[in-house]
């Protein structure tokens, strides 16, 4: 993702403001927290963060730190995330779960969440302004975990009824909502009014969808080396993606079946995972998927036609290409 060299340097202070702010915190804690961070990461959140505040006329130096608590957020997210999918892999490195036990990683993960509240209060802004932030901040959170639960509530369940727009709430809490904070947050303090707060807003929640589509896409068809986690997890996990409500809604009853007894068996098997892929390629799930994906995109560029041309204009519509095409 190719990105304004200016922009780039101020997401280095982003990553700086992580690490260092972490790095004075108690290692028996929080030494896990820096070289997770170090991992790297498409820091996706915090770039949308410092564009919106720019396109606006802000400046970028004014939302460091309200991006950099935003992807703190994230990275805590990643972590539980981990636990409840058990997953192996996250940036191409065991997660944390796996290399150091459930107890500290979850520890770490409270831990995360615990210190990137206590910067957000501790923001050096006038109390009105702090006030509204923490607002939005706590509602975006809310929706994050909501999304996430829901999620879950359809495993534990096995339901597997899940509608289109059943789907899209889910993604709308547990990716979109960030990302649209990203936006409305930069947007806020960059000074405009409740208007473009809200286009960037809904740019942020779309290009957010489309993202989560992408990444359901890519952990089936993905390469290990670009994408860093083990590829066809979902199937394990018996994740319902857009790929899974879609071949359902579609698929002969033989197809539908045999499907949903793969994901529901939560099977390792290659030979099972491989089938349940043939099965959504067989109807068209996977590129409906990316099609979907491309609309929401399509979509949220119209968001920002009332922003005036620019460097931060063009790198918000670069990030919107960006997620639809990406490999990793």
């Amino acid at each position: 993702m190719e990105l304004h060299p200016a922009l780039r340097s101020n997401l280095s202070d982003v990553e700086r403001n992580m690490e260092e702010t972490l790095a004075r915190e108690d290692p028996r804690v929080y030494g896990l927290l820096v070289p997770f961070l170090k991992r790297g990461g498409k820091r996706i959140r915090p770039a949308l963060c410092l564009l919106s505040c720019g396109a606006v006329g802000g400046k970028y130096g004014d939302v460091l730190q309200p991006a950099a608590i935003i992807e703190l957020f994230h990275n805590f997210t990643l972590i539980h995330d981990d636990i409840e999918d058990n997953s192996q892999f996250r940036r191409g490195e065991p997660t944390l779960h796996v290399s150091h036990g459930i107890p500290i990683a979850l520890n770490s993960g409270d831990a995360l969440y615990t210190f990137l509240w206590d910067r957000l209060v501790s923001l050096g802004m006038k109390p009105a302004r702090i006030v509204k932030l923490q607002k939005l901040y706590a509602a975006a959170f809310k929706r994050v975990v909501e999304g996430q639960g829901i999620e879950l509530s359809w495993i534990r369940e096995g339901r597997f009824n899940v509608s289109e727009e059943d789907y899209l709430v889910m993604i709308g809490g547990k990716t979109s909502a960030l990302m649209g904070l990203s936006c409305e947050a930069g947007a806020l303090i960059g000074g405009t009014g409740k208007r473009q707060c809200r286009a960037l807003r809904d740019y942020g929640e779309s290009i957010g969808a489309a993202f989560q589509i992408q990444d359901d896409v890519l952990n089936l068809t993905g390469e290990f080396q670009k994408y860093k986690k083990e590829i066809g997890g979902d199937i394990t996990e018996g994740k319902r993606t857009l790929m899974v409500v879609h071949c359902l809604a579609k698929a002969d009853e033989k197809d539908k079946q045999r499907l949903t007894a793969i994901l529901a068996s939560h099977s390792k098997e290659k030979a099972d995972i491989d089938e349940a892929i043939a099965i959504l390629k067989k109807h068209g799930s996977i590129d409906y998927a990316r099609k979907r994906a491309e609309k929401l995109v399509n979509e949220a560029k119209k968001r920002l036609r009332s922003l005036k041309d620019g460097d931060d204009k063009a790198n918000l519509l670069s990030i919107a290409d960006y997620v639809i095409n990406r490999e990793a």
